[in-house]
């Protein structure tokens, strides 16, 4: 199958190259069924919690769905069209459900896709609970870990593509481990457009297919007990099965997006990594920096004294453990965390909040792991108070599990620029024809909730915008594009640049005063008229 090498125990069952919920449906238990039925109803409450407060930047990706479903095809808001979305798929998949669904705004459907996401995440865990070598209740204690781990910071995830590439994650590695090719392959395309370190997936299969072939001897007697095969032909068979049919299924999907994308933008890849990299050489923390300094001390819930001093990272370390000595097909998790820290890393990109969630989600897998370990070894001693450990152990976890996405749930109230910038949104709704330009520094409810033309500062939305912003010219959309309308922040300060030689006075004088997320004061300027001629 192209796996890592693992060494069937009784703890652990043979993996066999089919679906369980295909093969042994008719043994799944009705209490099972109950039992993961009424688990997905904390996602459904956490999505409840999550409101259509979404962070700004989901915002970039629904004004895209939003005019999709409209039909007016990938634009924000009005053409041309950009790449201004890391997660085309998200905004595709958005879209034409909104298309379908026209009583229902966008970022619900967005909020409520992602929901089901991070649900079928829990439940491949248990559809594919052989191809994990996992035995009926191992697999649902796994599944259930999934579905109260959920993300144990602030809300304001869902709505975004978080839980749809984790599903997707754990669905590659899934169809990988169960013999899949083409459509491990097919589900790593489709993780690729859900966030571009989807290709990771690709590398991590093929690095697993590499560790089989490395450990399997050549000549080996054939499965049926017929003759050895020929070294050539077994090495060409396991490259094939193993690497080649997962690149198939990967190149049908990329190559797909690719004809449309270079159709439609005259590029493939999103403009988003150059930016946030831009974003890093004028001063932002990288993400780097603010993992190791910050992130990581609000994972686990609880602890004593010292952040690691908590059950859930005891629990990882085992996990990892486990995965490292007994249960090596769970280290596929394992090689694509080190692939996508290492690779963001190195990148040097900007520390997003957000980029901190597919770490947790990934260590939160061998918290799960972890779980089964310890219950499946105090069930092998006949002791019948180990036994009851066991329960207290699964019931301790679990809650260990949901309680800090349950308390997120409970205090959250949405991304907290959504009061000043809906209101942003709602007088230019008012005051400003709707292909007037209007330049800001974050777009996301501005594009989502208006309807008009976008100058992004940043450049995500405004490709022209970038080199310049690589060279640290952040006046020169404002100097040369000359927007109908420009909105002052307190934290993107340029207007003393802008003052210089007062150009600003001579080109744009203050309309009106609005309030800022978090204090103080957004300040919208209006071009004067007599520079209406100017052609950009």
């Amino acid at each position: 199958m192209g796996v890592l090498h693992v060494t069937p125990s009784a703890e652990q069952p043979p993996v066999t190259p089919c679906l369980a919920f295909s093969a042994d449906s008719l043994r799944w238990s009705k209490l099972n069924w109950f039992v993961l039925a009424l688990a997905s109803l904390f996602p459904v409450w956490c999505g409840v919690g999550q409101g259509f407060n979404l962070n700004d930047d989901a915002y970039i990706t629904l004004t895209y769905a939003k005019n999709l479903a409209a039909g007016r095809g990938f634009v924000f808001n009005h053409p041309p069209a950009t790449f201004g979305t890391t997660t085309p798929l998200l905004a595709l998949v958005v879209a034409a459900l909104g298309a379908l669904l026209r009583g229902v705004s966008v970022e619900a459907v967005a909020v409520w896709v992602t929901v089901l996401a991070w649900i079928a995440a829990g439940w491949s865990f248990y559809g594919f609970r052989r191809a994990w070598g996992l035995s009926d209740e191992s697999a649902l204690l796994v599944a259930l870990a999934v579905l109260f781990g959920g993300w144990s910071g602030p809300m304001g995830v869902l709505g975004s593509e978080v839980f749809l590439f984790h599903a997707l994650l754990v669905l590659t590695f899934s169809l990988h481990l169960a013999g899949y090719g083409v459509a491990s392959g097919v589900a790593a395309g489709l993780l690729f457009l859900t966030r571009g370190e989807g290709v990771l997936a690709l590398g991590v299969i093929g690095l697993s297919a590499g560790a089989q072939w490395l450990v399997t001897p050549l000549g080996e007697a054939d499965a049926s007990g017929g003759a050895p095969k020929p070294a050539w032909r077994q090495v060409v068979t396991t490259l094939a099965s193993s690497l080649l049919r997962p690149v198939v299924g990967f190149g049908i999907v990329v190559g797909l997006w690719a004809v449309y994308a270079y159709g439609t933008f005259g590029h493939v890849l999103p403009a988003t990594l150059s930016a946030k990299r831009i974003q890093v050489a004028l001063g932002w923390p990288t993400f780097t920096h603010e993992l190791a300094t910050k992130w990581w001390r609000n994972w686990g819930g609880p602890a004593l004294g010292h952040p690691l001093l908590s059950v859930w990272w005891a629990l990882v370390a085992v996990g990892i453990s486990a995965a490292i000595w007994s249960r090596r097909r769970w280290l596929v998790f394992l090689l694509w965390l080190i692939g996508y820290v290492g690779g963001y890393a190195a990148l040097g990109v900007a520390g997003y909040w957000w980029y901190q969630t597919p770490v947790f989600l990934s260590l939160h897998l061998f918290f799960a792991l972890g779980l089964v370990a310890v219950v499946e070894r105090l069930a092998v001693w006949r002791n019948g108070q180990l036994h009851l450990i066991g329960r207290a152990v699964t019931v301790c976890g679990l809650a260990c599990a949901m309680w800090p996405a349950a308390k997120a749930v409970t205090t959250y109230h949405g991304d907290w620029r959504a009061s000043s910038y809906r209101a942003l949104a709602a007088w230019f709704h008012a005051h400003a024809h709707p292909t007037d330009r209007v330049a800001f520094h974050e777009v996301g409810y501005l594009g989502f909730y208006s309807e008009q033309r976008i100058v992004d500062l940043c450049g995500l939305t405004t490709p022209e915008v970038l080199p310049h912003f690589a060279r640290r010219d952040l006046t020169w959309p404002l100097r040369t594009l000359l927007p109908e309308w420009y909105v002052a922040s307190p934290t993107w300060d340029i207007l003393p640049a802008l003052r210089e030689g007062g150009w600003l006075d001579q080109h744009y004088h203050q309309v009106a005063t609005l309030p800022a997320p978090g204090g103080g004061d957004l300040r919208v300027f209006q071009r004067i008229r007599r520079d209406a001629n100017v052609t950009p």
